[in-house]
Formats: structure tokens, C-alpha cells, sequence
């Protein structure tokens, strides 16, 4: 188990959460994409080429349907020098955008009607998402590994800082110009 992928799951585990809230997916599943989907040749986690210089947690490609930037990167292993990947705005928008790649791919229907996130990483794999041979044993061993499935029983938290700080604000303020 390694400290910095803790660390990256205790980061985005909210965002992945609530990403997925409303639909099927599972959030250990979408974080076991996540963390092998942003990490560089190393294994490390949110450190991967188009991760760092497109916010692509997933490695999704550009195609001929998408409308956004892109950017190329060289994929030696997908048979092409060259492929073209989305690039967006922040990490939380390609966790968003994850979830909507799937459910706007016909081939991926399975993982909506899976059960368990077992049954989700074998549709995930039968539908060819990554060309890797042990994907699906890769996602199920990092579920295993940190304990992934306790994402899914929990529900997104609200960050109400900047709410917070608002508040502490006024009531300086209003200190501050109150007659003592």
C-alpha cells in the first residue's frame, strides 16, 4: 500500500462520489479507474502525462465527438505515434465527464445493469476499455488493496468553507464597526 495513493483516494474519494451520485456506478470502481488511469509509468497516481498537463484522470481519447481542446500525446502501444486526448478545465471535470462517457457509450450498458462492483469491472473489461489484458485484475486488486468499497456506501459531503469564511468575515466586520 502506498501513502501518496492514499493520499490521492482521500483527495478526489468526495468528488468521485459525487460524480457518480444518481446512476449505478460504483465510486470504487471509478476510483480504481482513476488511480490507474492518472498514474505515470511509475504506478504513481495523478502523476500520469495527461493527467498533469490535461486534467485526463481516464485517459479518455478526443474523438470525432468531442468539442472540446484536446491535446496529442504520443501512444506507441495503441498502434498510432500520435493520439489526441480531452483536456479539461480540472480534475473535477474529468471525473464528471468520466460519467458521462460512459453513459453516452452504447458499449458500456453492462456497467449500468451490474450488481456489485465486481460485476461493473468485468463490463468495464469486456467492453474494452483499457487494451491492458489484467485490467479488470488491476481494478479489483486496488479496490481490495484500500478498501474501496466503503466509498460506496457513503454519500458526497458539502464543502461549506467558503460559507463558513463568509460568516466569520461579517461578524468581524460587524464587530469591528459596533459601538463599544
Amino acid at each position: 500500500m502506498s501513502k501518496d495513493r492514499e493520499q490521492f483516494i482521500k483527495k478526489y474519494a468526495n468528488d468521485v462520489i459525487k460524480a457518480v451520485e444518481g446512476t449505478p456506478i460504483f465510486p470504487s470502481v471509478k476510483m480504481a479507474q482513476f488511480i490507474i488511469e492518472s498514474a505515470n509509468n511509475k504506478g504513481e497516481s495523478g502523476k500520469g502525462i495527461t493527467f498533469v498537463k490535461a486534467n485526463n484522470g481516464f485517459g479518455i481519447k478526443a474523438d470525432k465527438n468531442w468539442t472540446g481542446p484536446k491535446m496529442s500525446f504520443n501512444t506507441p502501444k495503441d498502434g498510432k505515434p500520435v493520439s489526441f486526448f480531452r483536456v479539461y478545465s480540472s480534475p473535477i471535470d474529468s471525473i464528471k465527464d468520466h460519467t458521462a462517457f460512459l453513459q453516452k457509450n452504447k458499449r458500456y450498458s453492462k456497467v449500468f445493469t451490474a450488481k456489485t462492483p465486481e460485476e461493473q469491472v468485468k463490463a468495464i473489461f469486456e467492453a474494452g476499455y483499457s487494451e491492458s489484458p489484467t485490467y479488470d485484475k488491476a481494478l479489483l486488486s486496488l479496490i481490495n488493496a484500500y478498501n474501496l468499497k466503503s466509498l460506496d456506501k457513503q454519500k458526497p459531503t458539502t464543502d461549506n468553507s467558503g460559507i463558513v469564511t463568509l460568516l466569520l468575515l461579517a461578524v468581524g466586520s460587524w464587530y469591528l464597526f459596533a459601538e463599544h
